[in-house]
């Protein structure tokens, strides 16, 4: 059984202490919403400081002896992170161009980098194939754009409003939000208010109706 989440629930069943289980639920909280925001460092250190405020235990009690439960459901977690760190790493042809990357201390941004760089060759590659392309045929007929505008939902003046609100810089300021590095909403303890993408889904809507 290597799912952190049915590993969570076969120690809360074993755990017999209310506040015990209640410190497991929280480190699992945490650790899901690093994984959501895409996260690959599960380090104890880094769930402890991040889950302080929300019930996670410190440090040191996760190290203790009695923490052995806490350290089964992280390393669970980093087992995924280390996974999709490989996954990352390996489509990365390994000619030595980028041992740099393993300089990098923060685990975190090491696969943000390496994330980065696996796109820029994808769309260096997409490249060399557009650009192989040798007769390249437009349908300039207006049915196609009528076709397209009809597929796009009707909203109104008002909720194009609502909309540019809800992410601007002042409402997320109010509410001690930030933007994510990948289109997500944080609250200022790391904790993930809107999921990967939610910007950019809302961007790219408000961007259509402005044509």
């Amino acid at each position: 059984m290597s799912d952190p989440t049915e590993i969570y629930e076969a120690i809360q069943n074993q755990l017999k202490s209310v506040r015990s289980r209640k410190s497991l639920e929280a480190v699992h909280t945490v650790c899901q919403d690093l994984h959501d925001s895409g996260a690959v460092d599960f380090r104890i250190a880094t769930i402890s400081k991040l889950g302080a405020n929300r019930g996670v235990p410190s440090a040191q009690t996760i190290r203790n002896k009695t923490g052995a439960p806490y350290r089964t459901l992280i390393g669970a977690w980093q087992a995924i992170g280390d996974k999709k760190r490989k996954e990352i790493k390996g489509r990365i042809t390994p000619t030595g161009k980028y041992d740099w990357v393993d300089d990098v201390g923060n685990p975190t941004h090491r696969y943000l980098i390496l994330d980065l760089i696996a796109q820029v060759r994808h769309l260096k590659a997409e490249n060399r194939g557009f650009a192989s392309i040798q007769k390249l045929e437009i349908d300039y007929r207006p049915q196609s754009d009528a076709t397209e505008e009809s597929q796009l939902p009707n909203i109104l003046n008002h909720e194009l409003a609502a909309l540019k609100e809800a992410i601007s810089d002042d409402f997320l300021k109010r509410q001690g939000w930030v933007r994510g590095e990948r289109g997500n909403i944080m609250d200022q303890s790391g904790k993930v208010i809107f999921r990967n993408g939610f910007l950019d889904v809302i961007e790219k809507l408000l961007s259509l109706r402005t044509k």
